[in-house]
């Protein structure tokens, strides 16, 4: 199947125009693209090493940072959000082994800030790359990587993907993986037909898969519409097994990443996302006339019967599905139309190319090709002067303002110095998790999610984090939000919070071992100041009182258990027994039936009728690894570490899960020691990737050598 024009379209280029004078006319429009964009980014901040601020993008920083901490290491466990979560199981790794790659000769936090840009300045050159794949004449390529630009600067929405608004909220990694979904859909349209790029095409979609799964969603509903359009020719088998090996070669190759996703996504927080469609972001004002010539170009197209055009018409239907239908999922709908609005404009750079060549088609006469050519120019440079001077210069408001805001960080707002001196305080403080209110003046100091930083500046986890579907135990950490503080986030949509209850709060903190409570408003100042028996007060710094928790411990030993089936429904009744406050009794939740024979086992012996002494003594805890003693032996242990599977116990039963989303143990010995290591998923799925790995490294030298031999041939 050959996506190209039936009738083909006439060449309006002077003869003695050579290729070389419009090679040059697409690059000083990608140097007023680029000028334009290049601009607006303050780069002596860029590179200053301070730590990138705003929305978002302020909490990425920790992702950033702990995976140079734990480089070579691609994945593995953080103590520092959630009471533990698995480190980059459920969220995309690219950029962020990137940055740990260039920590080696920068630091990470410029590092950081350029991987935030990477997706902004790579989306012109995409743009380009498809159109030119498409087998669109100039200047239509070029057209298109102008019109890119009236994306990235929408203020429209700020939180969907792709365009700057969106990157400087945290989207960057979504921006990056939509720049190479377009070059990943113009290589494949190209190679359809000829099924020769293969290997190039696995690699790109491996790229999309590690930096964002909504880029690879809307290239399989795409290549399903390849697949289907095929269906009309006799090659029908070839596309599948063509398709496959690119789907399939991509997946084997992240596998050591995707396997573990989607093997252990019961152990991950699920959204309920309500489905969202607002006209005006679809038609945003500033897009309209763009919009209207993309579907006039769809027109033209339709009655040329240009076939070059499907491709953009199956990326258009493969967003608009998900878009339209989507509703209370754990995908929001609305994150799939950038890759609407995007396409759009592509397929009106289209539009624009067929209205010039009708333009210049009306010159008669003698030179007529001559001055077709140049007619062509000046309508050329009328559009980009249109675009770059006129309508973007109208259409950009706060932009320049986020911009300069997010990279000069945290270090250069006024506040600093306050925030700098809470950290210091908590640095001198023992290991423990710190529990914090929080509030949205806390903008002040770069994002009103600066406290989850505290990892990076102080070495003590924090409950507050990014990556809210990683770890199981975000909906209590949001519950113990909700009951602490008077302005929650209510994070994880979709999900029923309790109302605001002090007293629940504490007790919630307690079940989870918090050590430390960060006040920051009179009203809870108050509150805390009055419960002399559950929280001592340490110290003020700037605004923030801190405050030890007391009689709150990492492990205990559990009053009594129940046992229950690990059922899907398991983290529902965990909540429901989480709300209603009685911890009298815990349940354990038994993976299978030897886990269950395992269990009643250890649980009948005549140590459980003894009093517990509860001396537990902590000897090491460095975040993935817990070595305690403990007298009370054969008794079931709660140990306040978010449960996954990985964790391994010596001189114990165990870890189980339990009630809420923590490990118990039933320690065997007087010493137990709880290590991370990788899962069967990781193991299987890293084998899987270095063997795809090896075999890509021997088709690639077999393909180039037939490359090479089949040219040779024809020069001979």
């Amino acid at each position: 199947m050959k996506f190209r024009a039936i009738t083909e379209t006439p060449n309006n280029s002077s003869a003695k125009t050579s290729a070389k004078t419009k090679f040059w006319i697409v690059v000083f429009i990608f140097l007023m693209v680029y000028g334009f964009l290049i601009a607006k980014i303050p780069w002596s901040e860029v590179f200053s090493p301070t730590t990138v601020a705003g929305g978002d993008t302020g909490s990425h920083n920790y992702v950033a940072y702990y995976a140079t901490q734990i480089f070579p290491k691609l994945k593995w466990w953080s103590p520092d959000w959630y009471a533990g979560f698995p480190f980059l199981y459920f969220y995309p790794p690219l950029l962020y082994y990137l940055t740990a790659i260039l920590n080696l000769v920068i630091p990470w936090t410029i590092a950081l800030k350029i991987c935030t840009l990477l997706g902004t300045l790579l989306l012109p050159i995409a743009v380009y790359y498809c159109l030119k794949q498409l087998n669109f004449e100039f200047p239509i390529p070029s057209l298109g990587s102008a019109l890119s630009l009236l994306f990235l600067f929408l203020e429209a929405f700020n939180i969907y993907g792709g365009n700057l608004p969106s990157t400087l909220a945290g989207e960057f990694s979504y921006s990056f993986a939509l720049a190479l979904f377009f070059i990943f859909i113009g290589l494949l349209s190209k190679d359809f037909s000829e099924k020769k790029r293969v290997v190039p095409l696995i690699l790109i979609l491996s790229l999309m898969v590690l930096s964002h799964p909504f880029s690879v969603i809307v290239a399989v509903l795409t290549a399903a519409g390849f697949f289907l359009v095929s269906l009309l020719n006799k090659n029908r088998k070839s596309n599948f097994i063509y398709l496959a090996k690119i789907f399939g070669g991509a997946f084997c190759l992240t596998a050591f990443w995707s396997l573990p996703f989607l093997g252990l996504m019961s152990y991950t927080a699920k959204m309920s996302w309500t489905k969202e469609i607002n006209l005006n972001n679809f038609f945003p004002s500033v897009l309209i006339i763009w919009q209207l010539i993309a579907f006039l170009g769809i027109f033209f197209a339709w009655r040329k019967k240009d076939k070059r055009i499907i491709p953009l018409l199956l990326v258009l239907l493969a967003a608009l599905i998900p878009y339209l239908t989507l509703n209370h999922s754990s995908i929001w709908n609305t994150r799939f139309l950038p890759f609407i609005i995007v396409d759009l404009l592509l397929i009106a750079s289209y539009g624009l190319g067929i209205m010039i060549q009708k333009i210049t088609s009306l010159i008669k006469g003698q030179h007529k090709t001559e001055k077709r050519f140049i007619t062509e120019t000046i309508l050329i440079g009328l559009i980009i002067g249109v675009i770059i001077f006129i309508q973007l210069p109208q259409q950009i408001s706060f932009l320049p303002y986020w911009l300069q805001w997010n990279y000069e960080g945290f270090e250069k707002k006024e506040r600093w110095s306050d925030l700098n001196q809470l950290f210091n305080y908590l640095a001198t403080l023992p290991y423990g998790g710190v529990m914090w209110e929080y509030r949205g003046e806390y903008d002040d100091f770069g994002t009103p999610r600066v406290l989850e930083n505290i990892p990076i500046y102080t070495g003590l986890p924090t409950y507050e984090g990014l990556l809210i579907e990683s770890a199981i135990s975000s909906y209590f950490h949001f519950i113990n939000q909700a009951e602490t503080t008077l302005t929650p986030t209510s994070a994880v949509a979709g999900f029923e919070y309790p109302q605001f209850n002090f007293d629940h709060g504490l007790r919630h903190l307690k079940l989870f071992g918090a050590q430390y409570f960060v006040a920051y408003t009179q009203d809870i100042k108050n509150l805390a100041n009055a419960r002399p028996q559950d929280l001592e007060k340490l110290a003020d710094r700037d605004g923030f009182s801190i405050y030890k928790i007391k009689d709150s411990v990492l492990i205990e030993v559990v009053p009594q258990i129940a046992l229950k089936k690990k059922d899907s429904n398991w983290l529902n009744n965990s909540i429901d027994w989480y709300k209603k406050m009685d911890f009298s009794k815990f349940y354990v939740y038994y993976q299978n039936e030897k886990e269950h024979q395992e269990l009643k086992k250890a649980l009948t012996s005549q140590n459980l009728l003894t009093p517990a002494s509860n001396q537990i003594q902590i000897i090491k805890n460095t975040g993935d690894k817990l070595i305690f003693t403990t007298q009370d032996l054969y008794k079931p242990h709660l140990v306040k570490i978010s449960y996954f599977p990985g964790w391994q116990a010596k001189g114990a039963l165990g870890p189980y899960l339990i009630s809420p989303s923590l490990m118990m143990v039933i320690p065997q010995e007087t010493q137990v020691t709880l290590t991370y290591s990788y899962n069967s998923f990781d193991r299987i799925g890293g084998a899987l990737s270095v063997i795809t790995l090896l075999g890509l490294g021997v088709i690639i030298p077999i393909r180039r050598k037939k490359t090479i031999s089949g040219n040779s041939q024809r020069v001979a």
